[in-house]
């Protein structure tokens, strides 16, 4: 199989796995820095809302850079923002925990491209076939034509 396909799904599964690392540790830490209770989660909807942010910038730095300097790129930017986030819990810096999680969303809206760019790696005919099953998964149900004969309708 591809090396880069390897490395693609590598990956995926490691920005999977930081995910979810990410919203549970954020809201803890969260909740030891707040000033607030209410204001625990903030940590974890910079995250979200960062990775809607960066989504037009990571567009960019995909069409100009490629895709493998982007990748690099945001790689990079995640072990920075961890880095950040890991200062901002030491020193119990809330405010600094917020940004560096939005600026972890330039990793999160990176990272979503994983597997767009691994479905490029694979066959064309492979991805037709991949994509016709879905077909049938995808198709609208129409109740009233599956249920027009049945004693419950008139």
């Amino acid at each position: 199989m591809n090396r880069n396909l390897w490395l693609l799904t590598l990956l995926q599964g490691l920005f999977f796995t930081n995910n979810v690392t990410f919203i549970a540790i954020n809201g803890l830490v969260g909740l030891s820095l707040a000033p607030y209770g209410w204001m625990a989660t903030l940590p974890v909807m910079g995250y979200v809302v960062g990775g809607a942010l960066f989504t037009g910038p990571v567009a960019w730095t995909q069409s100009r850079l490629g895709r493998k300097n982007s990748f690099v790129l945001g790689l990079l930017v995640a072990v920075a923002s961890a880095l950040l986030c890991a200062y901002a819990a030491y020193t119990r810096q809330f405010w600094l925990l917020c940004a560096a999680t939005l600026l972890a969303g330039y990793y999160s809206a990176n990272g979503q491209l994983y597997r767009f760019a691994s479905a490029e790696l694979v066959a064309p005919a492979r991805v037709w076939v991949r994509v016709a099953r879905l077909g049938p998964a995808t198709a609208p149900i129409r109740p009233p034509a599956i249920t027009k004969d049945t004693a419950f309708s008139r």
